[in-house]
């Protein structure tokens, strides 16, 4: 009896404990809003929910860590100005990378109206040997959303 209800209350103290972990990490939620190439290196802009001030990490020999601390919004469009340009742009503009299932997908998305975000073709490209390939395309971001490459775009 008493080795029953130890099992329950351990089993009910690590639902919690797994709950709250789930919790924090939803609050802690990251859209990729740019990337930019630069050599061989990734750098991804992404932005954490309620928060003003995007995160920059750098994508190197498959390692995404934090590049900089920024304090203002404008440092980080002094440092990738491609990331102003893209907001209103109707060409091809990288928004994220992923690495998945030990492939490597670039994904970029292109405005046909630079005016309406609906009007947005999201293109999935697996990069292999230095060569991409089209593997999926979807008509707007919320279908990515439900697809296999939504880490891509919405990171925990």
């Amino acid at each position: 009896m008493k080795t029953k209800l130890l099992f329950a209350i351990s089993a009910v103290f690590l639902s919690l404990s797994a709950f709250s972990q789930k919790k924090n990490q939803q609050e802690k939620q990251e859209m990729a809003v740019y990337a930019e190439k630069k050599g061989n290196d990734y750098y991804l802009i992404r932005l954490e929910k309620d928060k003003d001030i995007p995160n920059v990490y750098v994508y190197s020999n498959g390692v995404t860590k934090l590049y900089k601390n920024y304090s203002e919004l404008k440092d980080i469009v002094m440092e990738f100005p491609g990331m102003m340009a893209s907001n209103n742009s109707t060409k091809e503009e990288l928004v994220s990378v992923l690495k998945k299932d030990e492939h490597f997908y670039e994904i970029t998305s292109q405005r046909k109206d630079p005016k309406n975000l609906e009007k947005t073709v999201v293109t999935v490209y697996e990069v292999y040997q230095g060569q991409k390939r089209i593997v999926e395309e979807y008509d707007s971001i919320y279908e990515l959303m439900s697809s296999p490459y939504k880490g891509a775009i919405f990171i925990n």
